[in-house]
């Protein structure tokens, strides 16, 4: 990540800094890539391995607009921005089953 947001108290605080996940397997990790922004109605796209999204999509920006928590998974979901062409939705899964941290340069 290169940019992490805060929000307390009406205000928007931004840091630098990463995410890690400990015991991870990167072969139960993967990500749903649209092909379009999806809201409501019919749409398609692709399911990768999370390998597979890190060597296809190393340029891209994955904005993470919500995320979620649920035991040994955590799931992200946002836009997925290539240059030159339109954002689309992805949703991230990670599998992992030690701690995740917030690691902020300060």
């Amino acid at each position: 990540m290169d940019t992490i947001f805060q929000y307390t108290k009406g205000e928007e605080k931004l840091y630098s800094g990463e995410v890690l996940f400990f015991d991870s397997d990167l072969e139960e990790c993967n990500i749903l890539i649209f092909d379009r922004t999806v809201y409501e109605g019919e749409f398609s796209g692709k399911a990768i391995g999370l390998k597979e999204y890190m060597k296809e999509y190393a340029h891209a920006e994955f904005e993470i607009l919500t995320e979620g928590y649920f035991g040994y998974s955590t799931t992200y979901t946002g836009w997925l921005w290539e240059k030159g062409k339109e954002p689309v939705s992805a949703i991230l899964y990670i599998w992992n089953s030690g701690d995740m941290v917030y690691r902020i340069d300060c």
